[in-house]
């Protein structure tokens, strides 16, 4: 609660200050094709992301139903806008999955591959219209704003490091090295962590399948970057154009996810409107607002997911289950 009334009076701090207009937003009411438009594309990529996830069990030979799947990731989706940072929504999948699957191992590596590949592919989008915009000339405007240069400079920054901790991850030299073998010997927690670690070296030797991953993971960033674009035009923005929305939105996104507030709320909003000023355009944060609204709309699917299959389980045992014990909510 706490959380959510810091979020609360971030936005209201931007209503205040006119960095958060209100009557921008009513104004989309007006056109409801494209918000429905703008749903659907972020239903896809949602969806793909889903996907990609399946994929990434698949590698460690889990391998829940398509419609189990899809539950439990509108089921993260719901718990990453309750719980602050998108992050414990993967905690409360990696908990479901492993206790059905009895491979704590596999359904964390899943998880953790799974948040370092969205991150990794929205910072290589950013980055190649950040490259193709510089090329064309189109950053000088940008590059007189501190802030959105050293953004620019973090994501492609960030695109460069996680590719070496990347290949050194999957490396067998690296792998045998004897600094690593004494790392693990010495670390708290070895035993977990040498299982993580081996869990994780399964997607070294599929390399077809994480191909398939990386393509499935660069397919959901396109719908979600056009769900913005969509919304931008929706609220009469005429300023930017859909190469620069490649650039800003995974930036956007990428701010989004820190695991600060709810769903990112409050900080999505902040971080649009200072990268879609530097651009010209005044509705970075009424595109923010919108993105969440939609998103908790879809969210809301993940609670009654959850909800039912509490109920259900109370329907056939007597009593309410305590979550995380061992018979803990049986959800599909």
């Amino acid at each position: 609660m706490l959380k959510l009334a810091f979020a609360g009076a971030l936005i209201a701090v931007m209503v205040h200050f006119d960095l958060l207009d209100l009557d921008v937003l009513k104004e989309v009411r007006f056109k409801p094709l494209d918000i429905l438009l703008a749903a659907g594309l972020m239903l896809a990529g949602l969806v793909l992301t889903i996907a990609r996830w399946r994929l990434l069990l698949g590698v460690q030979d889990i391998r829940p139903g398509p419609w189990s799947t899809i539950q439990l990731g509108f089921i993260g989706f719901f718990f990453s806008c309750v719980i602050p940072g998108s992050v414990s929504g993967d905690a409360i999948k990696a908990y479901y999955v492993a206790r059905d699957s009895g491979k704590t191992a596999g359904a964390v590596a899943s998880v953790l591959m799974d948040r370092f590949l969205g991150l990794y592919t929205l910072a290589i989008v950013s980055s190649t219209a950040i490259l193709v915009l510089w090329w064309r000339g189109a950053l000088d405007v940008a590059q007189a704003n501190t802030a959105v240069r050293a953004g620019c400079m973090f994501v492609v920054g960030c695109v460069a490091a996680m590719t070496l901790f990347g290949a050194a991850l999957l490396s067998r030299r690296a792998r045998d090295s004897r600094i690593l073998a004494w790392l693990l010997d010495h670390m708290p927690f070895r035993s977990a962590v040498r299982k993580m670690h081996n869990a994780v070296l399964l997607y070294r030797d599929r390399r077809g399948a994480v191909a398939l991953i990386l393509a499935v993971s660069f397919a959901a960033q396109v719908p979600m970057v056009l769900g913005t674009y969509v919304l931008g035009r929706a609220l009469g923005d005429a300023t930017l154009r859909m190469s620069q929305y490649f650039m800003l939105t995974p930036l956007g996104l990428v701010l989004n996810g820190i695991p600060l507030l709810p769903a990112g709320l409050g900080v999505g909003e902040l971080s649009f409107r200072v990268l879609y000023k530097a651009f010209g355009s005044n509705i970075g944060a009424e595109i923010a607002a919108l993105w969440h609204i939609l998103f908790f709309g879809f969210s809301m699917i993940g609670m009654l997911l959850y909800v039912r299959g509490r109920r259900n389980y109370s329907a056939i045992s007597g009593k309410a289950p305590t979550f995380g014990e061992d018979n803990a909510a049986d959800l599909p």
